[in-house]
């Protein structure tokens, strides 16, 4: 017992010692001195006792080295280690462990480069399938949305928890993409909540794309979601609104055949009250009830630092000003989306637009942004 418990302390210790050194070093697991990687490596069964002596030699040195550095970190750690005397099959043993340690520390180190590979090829893939379904696979668009669109916004929600975030949970896009869900689950043949549904997609939520800069950076799930978060719900509604009867192939109620033409109730009051009742919502709830510090991101306190901002605002705007420029952006999207609403060509144009800026912003940050990093990562 006395042996198995020798044998948990050190591997404890072992493993923290690695993590040390690994953070210390990122760069040890994968370009370490070879030399050392063959320090614990197995002799072979036909090797001579010289060379297992060796090893053995090799081993107890690195065992040496681990307990200094745990008792540097505890000197209590000194009492639990003075009377170890390892045997030779103790010494080999624990040469195998190291070296296993060692190929699952690479392993690791691989896995988070292997992850930005399965995100940017899951994210291309995923772009060639919204182009197919958006073109030709109409009915599997409401599905797409309804499969992706929740865990997606749950994924956000945690992750801006955690990063002290949680205020850009409460804008306006996570609200209208409630609503788009709800009616595309509750209500899909209503021809009223279906323009409702077209202006919220294609209006406020629409700009938001362009005011937060979203961009297709194909390995970023957090850009990736951004841009998922202002483009799905227009996609949707394209499908939809100018193919509806494929759009219902696999849905449980099928969408209006024949949508309603453009008016003032459901085209321009009813999307302007939508605005307004979220505006309400997030004022009071924010800035009357919880009152976020200072230090605390908001989408206005975003918004408010960016230089363009500043330009058109002067160095401090106010709320007000915030919510009355929001309110302008809906009075011309408002009438856009009439357009957009009635012309089937407008619409694409919309469509394309969006496509062309996040594509064009992507850009951007992979020439001017990720290669500068990679160049001081390399020279480093």
């Amino acid at each position: 017992m006395s042996c198995i418990l020798r044998h948990h302390s050190f591997l404890c210790s072992y493993y923290t010692s690695l993590s040390i050194r690994m953070s210390a070093d990122p760069g040890s697991s994968t370009t370490g001195d070879s030399t050392k990687e063959e320090h614990f490596r197995r002799p072979r069964s036909n090797s001579t006792d010289s060379e297992t002596d060796e090893y053995l030699k090799d081993v107890a040195v690195f065992v040496k080295d681990v307990r200094q550095d745990v008792i540097c970190r505890d000197p209590e750690e000194e009492l639990h280690w003075s009377d170890i005397g390892w045997t030779d099959t103790q010494l080999e043993s624990i040469g195998v462990l190291a070296s296993v340690s060692e190929f699952l520390s690479k392993l690791f180190s691989a896995s988070e480069t292997t992850q930005l590979k399965l995100r940017f090829a899951s994210s291309v893939l995923t772009q060639f399938f919204k182009v197919w379904a958006v073109s030709a696979g109409h009915a599997f668009l409401p599905w797409y949305y309804l499969l992706t669109m929740p865990p997606l916004i749950a994924w956000r929600v945690f992750t801006y928890t955690k990063q002290k975030w949680e205020y850009f949970c409460l804008d306006y896009c996570y609200f209208g993409n409630l609503a788009i869900l709800l009616i595309l689950l509750f209500a899909p043949g209503d021809p009223e909540l279906m323009i409702l549904q077209f202006c919220i997609a294609n209006g406020l939520l629409y700009t938001g794309a362009f005011s937060f800069r979203n961009s297709l950076v194909f390995h970023s799930v957090d850009k990736m979601t951004s841009t998922y978060i202002h483009s799905a719900p227009v996609l949707l509604m394209f499908g939809i609104r100018w193919f509806p009867e494929e759009a219902s192939k696999f849905w449980h109620t099928a969408f209006p055949q024949t949508f309603l033409p453009w008016n003032l109730k459901w085209n321009v009051l009813a999307p302007l009250a939508f605005v307004a009742a979220h505006a309400i919502f997030y004022t009071v709830l924010v800035y009357g009830i919880l009152k976020p510090e200072e230090h605390i991101i908001t989408s206005f306190r975003y918004l408010k630092a960016k230089k363009s901002t500043k330009a058109i605002f002067g160095p401090n705007p106010s709320f007000i000003s915030f919510l009355m420029v929001q309110f302008g952006v809906v009075l011309v999207m408002t009438g856009v989306t009439i357009l957009t609403y009635t012309y089937f060509y407008l619409h694409l144009l919309q469509v394309l637009v969006l496509v062309v800026v996040v594509t064009w912003n992507g850009a951007n940050f992979y020439v001017d942004v990720f290669r500068i990093s990679l160049s001081k990562n390399k020279k480093s």
